[in-house]
């Protein structure tokens, strides 16, 4: 009988050492633009770590905050945030998306850079022992070192393409043609962007064998805007656009506004936290499709308009509000007033919060058409209707709970994802 407690004392003794030297580093990420992380392939190609489903019992918690370019490129900035034996134990790295590198790409950088932020935590675990880390030496290293990179473009990039969505049954039938040329460059002090775009719709509704509905939209947009960031708190830019839109009464739209900004905290520090205050006064000019109800055809307004957006993104969630106001001189009677924000908050383990919305007062539709519109027009919104406001609101909640690991990928009856990339 002693035999048999010693030899079970041993296996208990073994067992726990085994247990102890496949410890891994529980780590959970999340990321503020959800549709940008494939976290299948995260939990798959970094299986030296645990991941969990929960911040608060991670030693790891990852952040991912991408921000676009005016071009569609992609500044990543990945948080680490140690917790438990790794408090205080911090770090951030980044990287670039070009627009042009394919999802996989993308996913194969995220993943590099995750896994490079994470050595410093794993080299604390017996997994550490697993670990390689090799480095690709460029075979023109020695060459590139001596040479000054030039680019060509001086940092332009042009993009243009087309797309064109249809669809339909028996009574119905849909059609969207869109196209545009975009022109931007976007340095560390300066940003330029230059674009058109044609947005062509069309429906069709059979009513009966003697009444088709047939309804167009075309809308033509034109815009430059000029913008330079004068020091880490101050910008100021020029906005100019022109729009003709049948839908908007608009023949011709042109406008012009310079405006004048200062964020509270550092322009760099925009990933993390931003209070932004910003000012514009410029000229109007309208010339309009059909009379408006203040029996206009074309006139010229002044205007000016102002914002305060603040965000933030923090281990526990992130805020997002802004309020928006716009208004002619001539008459401030005149205007429109928006509030627009959203909250997620994970407020304990495995329930999270969210809520958001927007709420727009709009006094200020002066280019409405005094004939107002048929039936059929506001059925299929066709013209701007007179409405001195409009809303959205959306709230929910999840819970989750069980298992606190998240690390096995099973691909049986996964079903087909696919979608369209333009």
């Amino acid at each position: 009988m002693k035999k048999i407690v010693q030899i079970l004392f041993l296996l208990l003794i073994t067992h726990i050492n085994f247990a102890q030297s496949i410890t891994k580093t529980k780590v959970f990420i999340e990321c503020t633009k959800t549709w940008l992380c494939d976290f299948d392939f995260l939990r798959s190609e970094l299986n030296m770590v645990d991941f969990v489903r929960d911040r608060f019992i991670a030693d790891v918690h990852v952040q991912v905050n991408t921000q676009f370019s005016s071009s569609g490129n992609e500044q990543n900035t990945i948080v680490f945030k140690g917790q438990n034996n790794y408090l205080n134990q911090d770090d951030t790295l980044s990287y670039f998306n070009e627009s042009t590198l394919s999802d996989d790409d993308k996913r194969k950088k995220m993943v590099k850079c995750v896994a490079m932020g994470l050595i410093k935590y794993i080299l604390h675990t017996e997994v550490a022992e697993n670990i390689v880390i090799t480095y690709n030496k460029p075979a023109d290293t020695d060459t590139l070192n001596d040479k000054t990179q030039k680019d060509p473009w001086n940092y332009w990039i042009m993009s243009l393409g087309a797309n064109g969505f249809f669809d339909g049954d028996a009574n119905y039938k849909s059609q969207s043609i869109y196209g545009y040329i975009n022109a931007d460059r976007e340095t560390e002090k300066t940003k330029t962007n230059i674009g058109i775009s044609y947005n062509y719709r069309k429906n069709e509704f059979v009513i009966s064998d003697e009444e088709t509905v047939v309804t167009e939209n075309p809308k033509l947009y034109f815009y430059v805007n000029l913008i330079n960031k004068l020091t880490e708190h101050w910008g100021y830019g020029i906005f100019t656009s022109y729009v003709n839109s049948e839908y908007s009464n608009y023949d011709i739209n042109l406008r012009v506004l310079p405006k004048v900004e200062y964020d509270m905290f550092k322009y760099q520090d925009f990933n993390n936290q931003r209070v932004v205050i910003n000012y514009g006064i410029g000229i109007q000019y309208n010339d309009y499709h059909d009379t408006t109800i203040f029996y206009k055809t074309k006139e010229t307004q002044l205007l000016h308009d102002a914002a305060i957006i603040s965000s933030f993104n923090k281990p526990w969630g992130n805020i997002n509000v802004g309020a928006f106001y716009n208004s002619y001189l001539h008459d401030f009677s005149k205007y429109s007033l928006s509030f627009s924000g959203s909250v997620n908050w994970n407020i304990f383990k495995g329930f999270k919060f969210a809520i958001g919305g927007s709420y727009n007062i709009t006094h200020n539709l002066i280019q409405l058409s005094k004939q107002g519109a048929t039936r059929d027009e506001v059925l299929l919104q066709q013209k701007q209707l007179n409405s001195q406001y409009n809303y959205f609101f959306g709230v929910g909640i999840s819970y989750q709970f069980g298992s606190k690991f998240s690390n096995y990928i099973n691909p049986a009856f996964k079903g087909l994802s696919w979608g369209l990339n333009f």
